[in-house]
């Protein structure tokens, strides 16, 4: 049987291979990635798990290892809003870590995850003593921004385009080289996809279908196979017909 000791370093490495390979801090060097390890906490989730929520303390910044999430906001009329998804290598909780106010929003485990907490007493210091972390951060949050401006783009397309542009979208951020095409690596529900696009679940549903027939996605419970992400591209640009 593992010990809960050597499961812990199993962790870390995982943590370390991770920010040394798909991480904002990859480019950071061996140092600066030892002594986030070094403070770093592991933390398990279930699928279904809330990793922190909206309007908490934002004390600590997560590193993903393993698994996927979303990121969601609850409206007034308490509709939840998928803000996002988030795979191994991305940083969450930065927001709220660097200014120390709330969380801006809440991240929920779509399968089982691993990641690791570094809290701001640890990780401003490291900053202030690292400007290329500073800048590595910066990037990744720049990158965030744009994809939230895609979405908010998207949003004025007709439904079918709207599903595309996001297809695409995610295949380039979350996609991996697959038999046949470009494999999204989330475990996305329709509902989930739904929310993050300001459709009704039924409405996902029904263009997905409608792309599966016409050869352009392969579908496997929650899993989206590309198979012609040109295609895509040029229905969510408006050259469908």
């Amino acid at each position: 049987m593992t010990s809960s000791k050597s499961g812990a370093e199993d962790g870390r490495e995982r943590a370390r291979r991770i920010l040394e390979t798909e991480s904002a801090f990859a480019a950071c060097g061996a140092g600066l990635i030892g002594e986030i390890i070094r403070h770093a906490r592991p933390i398990r989730l279930a699928k279904g798990d809330t990793m922190y929520r909206q309007g908490e303390p934002g004390d600590s910044m997560m590193i993903v290892v393993a698994g996927s999430l979303k990121v969601t906001n609850v409206t007034s009329e308490g509709k939840e809003v998928v803000l996002g998804f988030l795979r191994p290598g991305a940083l969450t909780g930065e927001i709220a870590v660097l200014d120390g106010k709330a969380r801006t929003a809440s991240v929920v485990a779509l399968e089982p995850v691993e990641a690791v907490a570094i809290y701001r007493r640890d990780l401003i210091p490291l900053l202030r003593a690292n400007p290329d972390a500073v800048f590595a951060l910066l990037e990744g949050l720049c990158g965030r921004l744009r994809s939230t401006n895609l979405l908010v783009e998207s949003q004025t397309l007709e439904a079918e385009a709207r599903v595309a542009a996001c297809l695409v979208r995610l295949g380039q951020e979350h996609g991996q080289d697959a038999k046949g095409g470009t494999l999204i690596d989330l475990k996305i529900t329709q509902r989930d996809l739904g929310s993050h696009l300001g459709l009704t679940r039924e409405t996902v549903s029904r263009t997905l279908s409608a792309f599966r027939d016409e050869g352009l996605v392969e579908l496997s419970g929650t899993t989206i196979l590309l198979k012609d992400s040109t295609r895509l591209s040029e229905i969510a640009e408006g050259s469908g017909a």
